[in-house]
């Protein structure tokens, strides 16, 4: 599975994974990532499914700026 992960993509080897599973596999907090359907337009919540095909991008809510 290919995402977007803070402005750079990755793979990951899941076909399917839970949003708070993904996020903990990649040590991202829930309280500082929003994960986004980039199809649908629209913030996924912690016990959604992301599937292969999804377009995903997590990004930070921290700005470092």
């Amino acid at each position: 599975m290919k995402l977007i992960f803070d402005g750079r993509e990755i793979e990951i080897p899941e076909r399917r994974i839970r949003v708070k599973e993904l996020l903990r596999k990649l040590n991202a907090d829930e309280l500082y990532f929003l994960v986004i359907d980039r199809k649908k337009g629209r913030l996924l919540t912690s016990d959604e499914v992301v599937k292969e095909d999804d377009d995903v991008e997590i990004k930070s809510t921290i700005s470092w700026g």
